[in-house]
């Protein structure tokens, strides 16, 4: 996660929560996670034409917590970037919970991929 890029505030503290927008009656849009297409630079730009929710591209969860540099590669966001709900892929909720709680600052929520096959 490059410091310069992520936000200095809380994402809550910036936009509605998620499950409040889709329980208001309104029409949410929400670009799904796509392997290696909705990292920041095209969550920027869907956010520019109208998209309410964004999802990060899936992350696997333990190559994230064990390596600064995966963190780097994998998840950056930006002021601009929210709401944002990040996805992650683990067989182990432990380490489910420490990628989760890293991302926690930057996110308003966290999805489990149960849809790809994973190790």
């Amino acid at each position: 996660m490059k410091s310069d890029c992520l936000q200095t505030t809380t994402c809550q503290e910036r936009k509605k929560d998620p499950i409040e927008m889709l329980h208001s009656g309104q029409l949410v849009k929400v670009c799904a996670p796509m392997v290696r297409y909705s990292k920041l630079a095209f969550r920027t730009l869907v956010r520019k034409y109208s998209c309410d929710l964004c999802y990060t591209p899936m992350i696997v969860a333990a190559d994230f917590v064990k390596s600064t540099k995966a963190r780097d590669s994998e998840f950056t966001t930006n002021r601009g970037d929210c709401p944002l709900i990040v996805q992650f892929a683990a067989n182990d909720a432990r380490i489910l919970s420490d990628a989760a709680r890293i991302v926690c600052p930057y996110a308003n929520g966290i999805d489990i991929n149960c849809g790809c096959p994973q190790r």
